[in-house]
């Protein structure tokens, strides 16, 4: 509720106040600096712990779920540019491509040369009730307006949360 009481409030002060109030409807952007109660997070961080011998398997709900992930310094790029526009707006952020849970999972593993498979334990305590199955975002609008792009590759984000919880246990 919050984030869509803020976004309303942005197109309120915008269009009875005028000010320069723009909306970055962001799809999940990740970094190794992601929290571990996020999938993503848990997934790298499951997998330097295997790695370094600190765990011996990675539990995780629904690996057929997909999500548009997106790095987060590409999405922080698309908001410097909704600021450099003349006129306020709202954009989607997002990659356009989702992918599943098995996949970030199966490229994690891969990173360090193991096989997901061998690791990678479906825990009924993880599977969510309600959950979403796809979600994919739309940023064409910012692709046109803003001639924004995402640098990072699915694949380079997976590998670069990965060698940064890598490095982390490293220690």
């Amino acid at each position: 509720m919050a984030k869509v009481y803020g976004h309303y409030a942005a197109v309120n002060y915008r269009e009875s106040y005028g000010l320069f109030c723009c909306n970055g409807i962001c799809f999940n952007h990740e970094s190794p600096r992601r929290g571990i109660e996020f999938v993503t997070k848990k997934i790298s961080d499951g997998v330097a712990r295997i790695y370094h011998d600190r765990a011996k398997e990675l539990r995780l709900g629904n690996l057929e779920v997909k999500r548009d992930w997106g790095f987060a310094g590409d999405y922080v790029k698309a908001m410097w540019l909704m600021l450099q526009q003349d006129e306020p707006d709202d954009y989607v952020v997002a990659t356009g491509v989702s992918h599943s849970v098995k996949e970030f999972a199966a490229l994690a593993f891969d990173a360090v040369g193991l096989n997901w498979e061998d690791y990678v334990v479906v825990d009924e305590r993880y599977l969510r009730p309600a959950e979403v199955f796809d979600l994919q975002g739309d940023a064409s609008k910012a692709r046109t307006k803003l001639h924004w792009m995402p640098d990072t590759s699915f694949e380079g984000l997976v590998r670069m949360m990965v060698a940064s919880d890598v490095e982390k246990y490293a220690t």
